[in-house]
């Protein structure tokens, strides 16, 4: 028999990690951004006035200096939002799982261990915690149902 593929439909399930995470991607995405504007200013702009001066006058270097720039903007601005819906989806493996154990850890701590295994997605990250889960409550129900809420 076949179990049912169960889909989250809700990306954001753990919107401060979440967060953080696409933060910190389009943190790095803007770092590399400057770098490689540093980079090509340095390297490209010293060697054209060099190589360039006595054939393109000075105005024609800084006009496709600034051409480099603008479409390494436009580059930028169109990976943005491929790079954050990139950053959602793969911390998305992260955080449903973490909804799921948080929840089956608050159960837990009430003395509750009469719970269906907890099982995760094909692609969801956490399934060694899932598993090490799922072993506290098969050892609690062997030696006899866990501690009861006073």
């Amino acid at each position: 028999m076949d179990t049912p593929k169960v889909r989250r439909t809700q990306f954001l399930t753990d919107r401060s990690l979440q967060a953080n995470y696409v933060a910190t991607v389009l943190g790095f995405m803007v770092a590399v951004l400057v770098l490689a504007a540093v980079i090509i200013y340095v390297t490209g702009w010293s060697h054209l006035v060099e190589r360039l001066a006595n054939v393109y006058p000075q105005g024609r270097l800084q006009e496709v200096l600034k051409i480099i720039y603008l479409r390494l903007l436009l580059g930028f601005l169109l990976l943005t939002p491929l790079a954050v819906f990139a950053a959602i989806l793969v911390s998305h493996r992260v955080a449903g799982p973490l909804v799921r154990i948080r929840r089956y850890l608050r159960l837990m701590a009430r003395g509750e261990f009469d719970l269906a295994p907890l099982e995760l997605r094909p692609y969801d990250e956490l399934k060694d915690i899932a598993q090490l889960i799922n072993e506290v409550i098969t050892q609690v129900r062997a030696k006899g149902g866990g501690p009861r809420p006073s």
